[in-house]
């Protein structure tokens, strides 16, 4: 993505934080990884509870198979106005519990991108 279709991306969901929902899932050994550059980026804390969504962090005895890495997600609700690249970057949402959002994106790199531009975990 071209610095360009990026602006374009982020004035998209600017214009509709309101439907905007990000959130964090990590091993806990990513734990202090993750605050640590999340805190940088935001200049906010990361939620006090670790236990449930927007940000949760597995417990230190979960089987490590079971989650590689941090993993960020933005559910989001687009119109006929989403930009080409953010469209392309989007999967169709059919998450249980997130049916209010119609699309979800899972790219880490785009979601710091948001991070470092004002948005921030949870609804924006």
């Amino acid at each position: 993505m071209t610095p360009l279709e990026f602006k374009q991306c982020l004035a998209y969901l600017n214009a509709r934080k309101h439907a905007v929902w990000i959130e964090a899932e990590m091993r806990y050994k990513d734990k202090v990884r993750f605050e640590t550059k999340y805190t940088l980026s935001t200049g906010l804390a990361v939620p006090v509870n670790t236990s449930t969504l927007p940000y949760y962090v597995w417990s230190a005895n979960a089987a490590p198979e079971n989650k590689w890495g941090i993993e960020l997600r933005i559910y989001f609700v687009s119109d006929n106005d989403i930009p080409q690249p953010l469209q392309e970057l989007a999967k169709n949402n059919s998450r249980h519990g997130y049916e209010q959002y119609d699309k979800r994106i899972s790219n880490n790199s785009f979601i710091w991108q948001l991070f470092q531009n004002g948005f921030r975990l949870g609804q924006n």
